[in-house]
């Protein structure tokens, strides 16, 4: 089963690369790269926690000409760019996990997602952390490197935390490295946020274990960037 993983992503990598670069520039391609090959062999990782308070979600306009719908495949080619291979079968077990997706579009061409999950688990995202009660869990955003800050990740994130919020949910947990500032702006842009705690990951191939550390006192985010 390993061996076919390494034959498909050695496959796959050329395309995905490719897509990575026009969707998200070399960061992206990065990260295609570091999924193949040291994200398979393990290491260690910290990010921050984030708590959003989804009860006082501030205004934000759609940006022009853009449209968020739900969107659950089973065509994830749909998403371009976005939808690298490696993503695809990951999209759609989400899907069929419960998972939410909501995609911005723009003259009928996907722009950006947003992933919501009532649950935190290792086969999505390498983690074992439960939620609190009335609490969701914001999986993944991207947005097209073209449609970057025009408010297309305010709206996504907006969107989908009305909705979440219209389904009995007071809060969302976020999951960033210390260094992404554009996504802490971004989420404390749309509602009221503060650094939680820590999760770790400790990874050696197949094993693994992760933990998460409350701070004694959580700190609120002051960052207003909200593209």
């Amino acid at each position: 089963m390993r061996l076919k993983k390494y034959v498909n992503d050695m496959r796959t990598f050329p395309g995905d690369a490719l897509r990575a670069w026009r969707a998200g520039g070399w960061m992206a391609v990065q990260e295609e790269m570091r999924k193949r090959t040291l994200d398979r062999l393990g290491g260690y990782v910290r990010r921050f926690v984030i708590e959003t308070d989804i009860l006082q979600i501030g205004d934000v306009a759609l940006p022009p000409e853009v449209e968020i719908r739900p969107f659950t495949g089973p065509d994830w080619s749909l998403l371009g760019d976005m939808g690298r291979n490696r993503l695809v079968g990951q999209f759609g077990r989400a899907s069929a996990d419960g998972r939410i997706c909501l995609v911005a579009w723009k003259q009928r061409h996907a722009i950006g997602y947003a992933w919501f999950s009532p649950t935190i688990e290792s086969r999505h995202e390498s983690y074992d952390l439960p939620l609190p009660f009335g609490t969701i869990y914001i999986w993944r955003v991207e947005v097209a490197r073209s449609e970057r800050r025009r408010g297309v990740a305010s709206a996504l994130l907006s969107t989908g935390l009305v909705l979440c919020r219209e389904q009995g949910f007071r809060r969302s947990w976020m999951i960033i490295h210390p260094s992404n500032i554009a996504s802490l702006g971004t989420i404390a842009g749309v509602a009221p946020s503060r650094v939680l705690g820590t999760v770790a990951r400790l990874k050696v191939l197949s094993w693994m274990r992760s933990w998460y550390r409350a701070l004694s006192a959580p700190v609120p985010i002051e960052i207003t960037i909200t593209r």
